[in-house]
């Protein structure tokens, strides 16, 4: 081939070959930002701990189904998949993100606020983002109809959502990039936007919204348990944690000598917190250790600061044995002994190496009320952490190992929280029932049927008012 005819087909080629490198770099680049960006949303995601709601036991991730108790009744949660038809395929990112900051479905229906959006209000615009790519194209779609969530009336009508999201809605979104954030910042918007620390953590006013400006983090039941005083307090919270501490137990669920995770915090633990960076749990526990202190006058001490290991309670080499299914009444020590004692220690020291804690120096044993104790016994412990699992089996009316009826569970809590913690707090049988079955209801559920026949009463007797004035109107008018 002449050197004329191959110039010619250089000149030919060249800007083809120089056009299609450039696309496929760019094409690259796109494909590394969004890889980056499906990254970022995943670990927001796990900051969010969305999985832990989102995925029924032995569930598909994200698929919903898990049923969430709450006062007015079962809340079915929702598939989050990319499924266009039974998940939120469909979703474009400004519904995705109404939904998440605002309670807002793609049809137009409200969510209950056991969906978090209170607290995912204050997301910011760049963090939706990655959350939206991250759904939509790092999750498998997953096809998976669940059932309804169908509460008692007048619960069930989810329009009465709108007045309560006006006098109850979160924070704007937060401005700029946050992972620009100043480690005070950052562990805020961690904790009160992804970690929504506040909606278990904070109490409830009468209607249920969140009482922060007086009472943020200050402790509240919940389910059955209590979620505990995590302000600055150094008798009411966590005051004499250090920051070490807090890191420790959000990676782990345990600080041996402190406390140990359980329930809902378990889970949190185990699904979100334990996967964080070291840098951002930092960020957490500066911020905790920073917010404004809640006083509870009745706290003495910090409640990880009661008891000592006691003196063994019982000769174990004494000829005769109790037996499980002798049907005389046994007391809170007789209980103990047959039933905890071979792995918390017969003087409740635990082992030494903490994989079983002790009973003293325990937040739970040593908190002013007994719900998590109550709570512990009856469900147990179960979480797994950076591949260490942490199993004690509940002694509740499912238990594998042992079941023990409430005044027994009643019993035996009196004799922990007496022997090794804050004193006997006189738990009875009805308390216990009453903690299995998620605890004592709010006043607006309580209330609601004398709210309801009030109503009524007051509409009926507007009606009749309204009557009385057109006949007399039109009497004066004849």
């Amino acid at each position: 081939m002449r050197e004329g005819n191959k110039a010619g087909i250089r000149r030919l080629f060249l800007p083809a070959a120089i056009a299609s490198g450039v696309l496929f770099g760019a094409q690259s680049a796109r494909a590394e930002d969004q890889a980056t960006t499906i990254s970022r949303g995943a670990y927001l995601a796990t900051a969010g701990d969305c999985v832990a709601c989102h995925t029924k036991p032995g569930g598909a991730p994200f698929a919903g189904g898990l049923v969430i108790a709450s006062p007015m009744g079962g809340i079915v949660a929702s598939n989050i998949t990319p499924d266009p038809d039974t998940g939120i395929g469909k979703y474009t990112e400004e519904e995705f993100a109404n939904a998440l900051r605002k309670g807002i479905r793609r049809d137009g229906a409200h969510l209950y606020p056991a969906m978090p959006y209170t607290a995912y209000s204050e997301i910011a615009d760049t963090d939706i983002h990655a959350l939206y790519v991250y759904f939509m194209h790092g999750v498998a779609p997953l096809r998976q109809d669940n059932p309804k969530t169908e509460l008692k009336f007048p619960f069930n009508i989810r329009a009465m959502m709108i007045s309560w999201n006006l006098l109850f809605a979160g924070p704007p979104p937060a401005k700029g990039d946050p992972q620009t954030y100043s480690t005070i910042e950052r562990g805020h918007y961690l904790a009160d936007a992804l970690g929504h620390c506040g909606t278990c953590h904070t109490p409830r006013n009468f209607l249920m919204g969140e009482r922060s400006s007086s009472a943020y983090l200050g402790g509240t039941p919940l389910a059955g348990w209590y979620a505990p005083n995590i302000t600055p307090s150094m008798n009411s919270g966590i005051g004499d944690w250090s920051e070490d501490d807090l890191v420790q137990y959000l990676r782990t669920g345990s600080v041996p000598g402190r406390a140990q995770a359980a329930g809902m915090m378990g889970e949190a633990v185990e699904h979100s917190f334990s996967k964080l960076t070291d840098e951002d749990l930092h960020a957490i526990a500066a911020y905790i250790r920073q917010i404004p202190k809640i006083e509870d006058s009745q706290a003495k001490q910090p409640r990880d600061r009661f008891g000592v290991a006691v003196q063994p309670i019982v000769d174990l080499q004494k000829p005769k044995l109790d037996r499980e299914d002798d049907l005389f009444p046994m007391d809170g020590e007789r209980i103990y002994v047959n039933n905890c004692a071979a792995c918390h220690g017969l003087d409740g020291a635990g082992a030494a190496d903490h994989f079983t804690p002790s009973l003293s120096s325990n937040a739970v044993v040593g908190a002013p009320g007994a719900d998590n104790l109550i709570m512990a016994i009856v469900n147990g412990v179960d979480r797994t952490t950076n591949g260490h699992h942490v199993l004690m089996p509940g002694f509740g009316p499912t238990s594998d190992v042992q079941r023990l009826s409430d005044t027994d569970v009643a019993k035996l809590t009196n004799y922990v929280s007496g022997t090794f913690g804050s004193g006997d707090h006189h738990v009875t049988a009805q308390d216990v029932k009453v903690a299995r079955e998620g605890g004592p209801l709010p006043a607006l559920v309580k209330d609601m049927p004398a709210l309801i026949g009030a109503g009524v009463i007051a509409a009926f007797a507007a009606m009749s008012c309204l009557i009385w004035w057109f006949r007399r109107r039109t009497q004066k008018q004849k």
